[in-house]
């Protein structure tokens, strides 16, 4: 993310390590949505990686009706402090205006979330899901099929209302199809008409401008177009960033080309003199619209409506810019500087971090110095994925396990016999030279992943800080163990001052994780035992780490291949 110049935050499970959200953006997602921030869509999604979090995905609209990506976050928990964190994080990167619509399913929590951080914003509900619950509401309750027909039809005519009159008509009428059916109609009634009808009816949704934006397919397009290049749900965060990444990439070309065929491409159609000051200034799609414009238009796209145009027609004249909305002239990435402000500064957050520092006792210092070097050194960052797979309110998994159409594929690769085999050892597995070797191996032995080997040098810190008495005396004194903290201290690339000595860190590891470590190398191999804890009753319940130092300069990790001998 670094690397890519990402937005990004994370905050950790109070007490610990452990990753409970984490928020990235790209940074043109950024110059977009300050462009076209006034809807947004969001939507969760399940199963998109190994450890089941729910992904927040969070989408906007350009003035070529082309979808983008403003933010995605992993969320512990589908709780509306979870959304308010994340939804913070967001209204924190718009800066020329203010957001007007979100769009959303029913989730409670999210909605909770959206007032909380919007209080201004009109929430819509996603039409399509509604209609679909209704239906499926109306089979289990209804039995005559001529019966369902009759009251979907009705449904139907009823939300998609032109106007307020309109729709207490039809809902009279609604009623009346639905006397027989009680349950039902109970259900539709209580369950969104009273609370939630401003939210989804056409007739009342149209009072405000939400560009045609009235359901979350849009999210549901690009949670298909992710899951589809994922194929599977087994990989790593870093795994899905890389592919979400290129998504976006992608998606942003199209978008840029978007925008230039307005502004190059003339539509024939459209050539007449009624038009001509459009041309080349808003998107096509916005002549579109005007071209085939209803009386709601005006109020819901921000266009003229049928009767001033039929003025401009007859004058004759072309449609003045100033009766069209601003968000349909937008045709680029940027955003027009005077609405930016001039300055940053962050000096005073930076001399109260300064005065906090001072003011804290040691335990204090060293937590306050761990926070601020994630954010000047993020490749040393100690947070760790979830230790468990996250419930969600997706659909329950089947008892069977699938294997991925990747996997049970049989079809032969057509350049397979153009590939050699590699001479390698199957039970030896190489990790980053970065000259932090040593605890990437560690890290993967522990499950964590290789990227977690900072996590590992600040436990080994916290270790020997806390039993620096018993550390004095195995290794021969207080100058020596501070040493020690001073070398597992790594910023950047490590010196070999840093690397991981030998034996005195693999005691620390040992203790500090309550196993065994097994050290090979070609001078001299050892075995390090957790002193602190008995051994073990049983055989099975020892949790032994192999790590072996080859050519006197790297560490690798070793599989340990347990060989059933009779």
């Amino acid at each position: 993310m670094e690397r890519d110049k990402y937005v990004y935050r994370y905050r950790k499970v109070e007490g610990s390590d452990e990753l409970m959200d984490i928020f990235w953006t790209h940074p043109n997602a950024i110059t977009l949505v300050d462009n076209f921030h006034i809807v947004l869509i969001m939507d969760c999604t399940y199963k998109t990686y190994r450890y089941r979090m729910s992904l927040l995905e969070i989408i906007g609209v350009t003035s070529t009706e082309m979808t983008f990506c403003v933010g995605f976050a992993y969320l512990q928990f589908e709780c509306a402090d979870n959304f308010t964190w994340a939804l913070q994080i967001v209204k924190e990167q718009i800066t020329s205006g203010e957001v007007e619509v979100i769009v959303t399913d029913r989730d409670l929590a999210l909605i909770n979330a959206v007032e909380n951080v919007f209080p201004k914003v009109v929430n819509l509900l996603c039409l399509f899901h509604i209609c679909k619950n209704v239906k499926t509401k109306c089979k289990m309750n209804v039995f005559s099929k001529k019966k369902q027909v009759q009251i979907l039809e009705a449904w139907e005519t009823l939300i998609y209302s032109y106007d307020e009159a309109q729709y207490y008509m039809k809902l009279a009428i609604f009623e009346g199809i639905c006397s027989n059916c009680s349950i039902f109609y109970d259900y539709v009634h209580e369950q969104w008409l009273i609370p939630y009808n401003e939210r989804f009816v056409e007739a009342l949704t149209n009072r405000v401008m939400h560009f045609g934006n009235t359901t979350t397919q849009r999210v549901e397009s690009v949670h298909w177009s992710l899951t589809r290049i994922l194929q599977d749900s087994i990989g790593d965060i870093c795994s899905v960033w890389e592919t979400i990444n290129s998504m976006i990439v992608l998606q942003h070309n199209e978008i840029i080309a978007s925008f230039e065929k307005s502004i190059i491409q003339k539509v024939h159609r459209y050539s007449n003199r009624l038009y001509a000051n459009l041309h080349g200034v808003v998107s096509k799609n916005t002549i579109d619209h005007i071209a085939a414009e209803y009386n709601r238009v005006k109020t819901t796209h921000g266009l003229p409506c049928t009767c001033e145009i039929a003025t401009y027609s007859m004058i004759p004249r072309s449609i003045p810019l100033d009766v069209i909305h601003v968000w349909w002239s937008k045709l680029t990435f940027h955003v027009d500087a005077s609405s930016k402000p001039s300055e940053l500064s962050v000096k005073h957050e930076i001399d109260v971090i300064v005065k906090k520092f001072e003011e804290l006792d040691v335990p204090g210092k060293i937590s306050l110095k761990g926070k601020l070097r994630e954010i000047a050194y993020p490749s040393t960052t100690s947070m760790f994925p979830p230790v468990a797979k996250v419930k969600t309110k997706g659909a329950p998994k089947k008892g069977k396990s699938k294997i991925s159409k990747r996997d049970k594929s049989t079809k032969c690769d057509p350049s397979w016999w153009e590939y050699v085999d590699a001479n390698v050892r199957y039970n030896i597995i190489d990790v980053g030279d970065d000259s932090n070797c040593g605890y990437r191996a560690v890290a993967t032995l522990l499950g964590m992943g290789e990227n977690c080997w900072a996590f590992i040098c600040q436990q080994c810190v916290v270790e020997l800080q806390e039993f620096m008495s018993h550390y004095e005396i195995l290794f021969g004194g207080e100058n020596y163990v501070r040493k020690l903290i001073h070398n597992v201290y790594v910023e950047q690339v490590a010196s070999k001052d840093n690397w991981m000595t030998l034996p005195e860190m693999r005691y620390v590891i040992a203790l500090k994780f309550n196993l065994v470590v097994v050290a090979l190398s070609l001078n001299q191999s050892q075995t390090y035992f957790p002193l602190r804890s008995p051994p073990p009753t049983s055989m099975s319940d020892y949790r032994v780490i192999v790590i072996a130092f080859v050519n006197n300069c790297h560490f690798v990790h070793v599989l340990i291949i347990v060989l059933n001998c009779y």
